[in-house]
């Protein structure tokens, strides 16, 4: 996001902060992306920076591992805020007046506040209009000991099928345009062979007079879903040679079992990454990829799940859509993600699409969605 607003954005990392450290990783990620996301969204002109650095205090000691405080600062040449507004810029939908423009702090620093405050620590702000903010949090920490494994990234793009490998017909089965449009689009320039069905029964005779290598296979879907589709193609001859992926927007793991029961080869989840799909491809089918590596940063990977709109969720109940509502405002995840069980129940695109904002902790989107009118 700096990057597209023209921003620098400057990474500062002291020498003494410890390669590893134990704390509650998703509280942490979720107030970064809260007061980094606030900086960059204030901020027209100059940068952001991000300082991080431990306190180690050497006096006292838990399960012989080191303990202290991880510092984070996140300084930015924005609007800045005013010293009125100060004193309320941690409550809920706070709006300053050298902000209004930007749409106010929304949720985010009243959150971040509540979860640095719930692991044991504080969070400052210091700030003048027209110069700027500089947002400082600590948080208790250990220092972690033993082995961890290194994950790095590759910059390899798969760039098209390779020639060794005969024509691969995939016959792609939704109800909605737009989720077949998008499969189609990531497959057939790298050479795939193409064909649509909208529901089981025309997936069935699409089936029987094309003959296709993989079926990408929505598993709710009027007329006939998908799981009988694929129980009636396994039963043949035929589809028993024939690789069915099941592409369901279910957001819980016990649809997964339930998917592969019915007898599919392989299983993606909304939202996946089109990587995801060729993955899978490559996994079940003798097929070989061309690849092209670039010396340039890797492309941000579009995640690919269903649309929705606030009307939308008129689907579900008052009482359920407020208690949704209520748990996004007091920044409680784990609550809001059992309660996502129950929307799965009624519309599994709803909840996989409120369920990924969750895991993205975009508040101003869910807060937006859930809002009554």
């Amino acid at each position: 996001k700096a990057e597209e607003k023209g921003l620098q954005f400057l990474v500062e990392r002291w020498p003494d902060l410890p390669r590893y450290i134990l704390a509650d990783e998703g509280k942490v990620r979720q107030i970064m992306i809260n007061l980094l996301g606030n900086a960059i969204k204030f901020t027209q002109i100059g940068g952001v920076a991000l300082r991080i650095r431990s306190i180690t205090d050497t006096a006292s000691l838990s399960d012989d591992r080191e303990t202290g405080r991880l510092q984070v600062e996140v300084e930015d040449s924005g609007s800045g805020i005013s010293e009125k507004d100060l004193a309320h810029i941690f409550e809920a939908f706070q709006t300053s007046a050298a902000s209004q423009t930007s749409g106010g702090t929304g949720l985010g620093l009243a959150i971040s506040k509540r979860l640095i405050e719930m692991m044991g620590g504080t969070i400052s702000v210091q700030s003048r209009v027209g110069t700027g903010s500089l947002f400082r949090f600590e948080i208790p920490i250990k220092k972690a000991e033993g082995v961890f494994q290194e994950h790095t990234l590759s910059t390899a793009e798969i760039t098209a099928l390779h020639p060794s490998s005969k024509p691969v017909r995939i016959l792609i089965v939704d109800d909605l345009r737009d989720n077949r449009d998008l499969l189609r689009a990531i497959l057939e320039p790298l050479g795939f062979e193409i064909a649509e069905a909208c529901d089981g029964k025309e997936a069935l005779e699409r089936f029987d007079r094309w003959s296709p290598h993989a079926i990408l296979m929505d598993m709710r879907m009027p007329v006939m879903d998908g799981y009988e589709a694929s129980r009636q193609i396994k039963r043949t001859d035929k589809g028993l040679e024939t690789v069915i992926i099941a592409v369901t927007a279910s957001a819980f793991d016990d649809d997964e079992k339930a998917v592969l029961l019915a007898g599919v080869d392989g299983y993606l989840r909304k939202p996946f990454r089109p990587n995801d799909l060729l993955s899978e491809l490559g996994r079940l089918l003798p097929i070989a990829y061309l690849y092209g590596t670039s010396e340039e940063a890797p492309q941000k990977e579009t995640l690919v799940f269903p649309k929705i709109k606030k009307e939308d969720l008129s689907l579900l109940p008052e009482l359920l859509r407020r208690r949704l509502f209520r748990y996004v405002e007091e920044g409680e995840m784990t609550e809001l993600k059992e309660a996502l069980i129950e929307v799965e129940k009624i519309d599994p695109a709803i909840a996989q699409v409120l369920l990924e904002l969750a895991r993205q902790y975009d508040y101003e989107r869910l807060s937006e969605l859930l809002k009554e009118s």
